[in-house]
């Protein structure tokens, strides 16, 4: 008795289990499309097939012998149904259809579409080159586009499938690590019946492509396409100052006279002009000079803050960015002692301390009044030498003229102590 009971559970692990439901069959040699439906239409599925010639629908199931077919339509025939071991099959569909099957006091519903019916199609793509917003963003019109096809739910009502419409081009993009403007390709997908398309504005001409749809896609057909190519306005401006003494950047930079500053401009491919303004009264932008030119260098003499600013533009569109330069007032002042030999690397010259000193002259005296240095440059400094000799450790003298940025003349004469 236990060795039947196994035989029989080992049979009926070896019986097909069978999933309740439609399938779409095509000899056309392209794959029906299932789509699925929503809910409040009460439809199993929808299928759209590339030519309903060749198509057909099996229901399968355990008894295929019990399916009852109809339709919303004409009446079927005998001909039209045929079974095998796992489904129930109707043939010669009509599209635009509802097809209904009646299984073990059940209903089971789909619906057919033929794309060929209703296949993509476009007019033609242009730009829209007037609109008042040009310089942020661009709108393509299209002047044709498909209906979505759409299927019939058994509560009658119509509802949609929205066709996949892709856009593509190729646009500069700012990349700030190596500070330039790279190509990228750009993709946007709009899903539905399109006129229009809005996006960003391109910063260089391109050539966009749209095409359609995931049918076609699917079957691996030729998309519907159009194509329209386009001539950039919009105006993307990046720019870098940089203080020539010590490299540092930035959009707000602070120095001592004279502040020698270098100006970096990188604008987009759209860009016809690159204008720089250097406003030359501190806190106005009534004065200034401007230089016709993608880079420049300019030294600033007097203290106070100043305007820098560049201005990218075609005959459409422009983009600035401004940069503020502060020079700092001037100082100066000398110290009383060095220590050029007993703490190397730490005091080993004499060095004034200064800013925004414009003209300079310095010289270092022995108790005789002879000359042991003489300098020009404040950056400089006296290491405790004379023709390249140490001298002895004392006191020496110090007799330093200047101008300052601001106007201010120095006069410092003091001694100096020579310590080791």
């Amino acid at each position: 008795m236990k060795k039947y009971l196994c035989t029989l559970l080992f049979l009926s692990l070896l019986a097909p289990i069978y999933a309740i439901g439609f399938e779409a069959l095509s000899s056309s040699g392209y794959a029906p499309y299932r789509h699925q439906p929503e809910q409040a239409s009460s439809l199993e599925d929808v299928f759209v097939f590339y030519g309903i010639d060749a198509a057909s629908l099996r229901f399968v199931c355990e008894q295929p012998a019990l399916c009852q077919w109809r339709s919303d339509k004409a009446a079927l025939t005998n001909e039209q149904q045929s079974t095998d071991e796992q489904a129930s099959i109707l043939s010669n569909l009509q599209a635009n259809t509802v097809y209904i099957v009646q299984y073990e006091s059940q209903e089971y519903a789909c619906y057919v579409v033929d794309y060929q019916l209703n296949p993509l199609q476009y007019g033609s793509l242009s730009a829209v080159t007037d609109a008042i917003d040009i310089a942020t963003s661009l709108q393509l019109n299209l002047a044709y586009c498909s209906d979505d096809l759409s299927y019939r739910g058994l509560n009658g009502k119509s509802y949609t499938i929205e066709r996949e419409h892709r856009l593509t081009y190729v646009d500069a993009v700012w990349a700030e690590d190596d500070r330039q403007y790279r190509d990228e390709e750009k993709e946007m997908l709009n899903s539905g019946y399109i006129s229009s398309l809005v996006l960003d504005a391109p910063k260089q001409d391109v050539s966009f492509c749209l095409q359609g749809d995931q049918f076609l896609r699917y079957w691996n057909l030729p998309l519907a396409e159009t194509r329209c190519d386009y001539e950039a306005v919009s105006i993307e401006t990046h720019a870098v100052a940089k203080l020539l003494k010590n490299e540092e950047e930035g959009l707000s930079l602070t120095g001592s006279a004279p502040l020698e500053v270098a100006f970096y401009s990188y604008a987009n491919p759209a860009t016809d002009y690159c204008i720089w303004y250097i406003y030359t009264t501190p806190g106005s932008e009534e004065e200034y000079l401007y230089r016709n030119e993608e880079d420049i260098e300019y030294t600033f003499y007097h203290s106070g803050t100043y305007t820098v600013k560049l201005k990218a533009s075609n005959d459409t569109c422009e983009d600035s960015v401004s940069f503020s330069i502060t020079v700092t007032e001037s100082s100066l002042d000398c110290p009383n002692f060095f220590t050029p030999r007993s703490t190397p690397g730490e005091n080993d010259e004499f060095r004034v301390a200064h800013e925004s000193l414009i003209e300079f002259h310095g010289r270092i005296l022995n108790r005789w009044g002879n000359l042991l240095f003489e300098w020009t440059d404040p950056d400089l400094g006296w290491d405790g030498t004379f023709q390249g000799k140490a001298v002895n450790p004392g006191v020496y003298f110090y007799v330093i003229t200047a101008t300052g940025s601001d106007g201010i003349k120095y006069v410092k004469r003091g001694d100096i102590n020579l310590i080791e």
